[in-house]
């Protein structure tokens, strides 16, 4: 065996032994994850409603995203349907940017570039703010992480 075939077996093999690195998505503890809208903001009041709502939001470790609607709380006949998907990119500490590729439940955001406000309280709770292009006001929302098992 030549040195440049041994130089590229090594080679191969440690990019395959760092791509076997990468965090799962359900095992994350940064804003990458499965998360579960369980708050919303009263507007009038700053303080937050605890909601079970049947909204779901994936972020994934490759820079996607997307929300799915578990619309059986409201209507067992509709299902679960995917709400929105779209990329997204991480601005700072505390801004993101999703580029939404597709809005089903309102898409005057198809295309848009949607700037949100995030804070990771602790491991599983997240903060996320967007703002409404109907109403122009922000919409503070509480995220918890789904756990792996309880």
């Amino acid at each position: 065996m030549n040195k440049y075939t041994v130089i590229l077996l090594i080679f191969c093999s440690l990019f395959s032994f760092s791509q076997a690195k990468q965090t799962h998505t359900p095992a994350s503890k940064s804003l990458k994850g499965i998360w579960r809208q369980t708050g919303i903001e009263n507007p009038v009041n700053g303080k937050v409603v605890d909601i079970l709502s049947g909204n779901y939001k994936v972020i994934n470790e490759d820079g996607t995203f997307y929300t799915f609607v578990t619309w059986n709380m409201r209507d067992p006949f509709k299902g679960t349907t995917i709400g929105q998907y779209g990329d997204y990119q991480i601005k700072s500490d505390s801004t993101l940017i999703e580029h939404i590729v597709k809005h089903v439940i309102n898409p005057s955001y198809d295309g848009k570039d949607v700037e949100l406000k995030y804070e990771l309280i602790d491991e599983s709770t997240m903060m996320m703010a967007w703002w409404n292009l109907d109403k122009e006001v922000w919409v503070s929302e509480r995220w918890t992480r789904l756990p792996l098992s309880r």
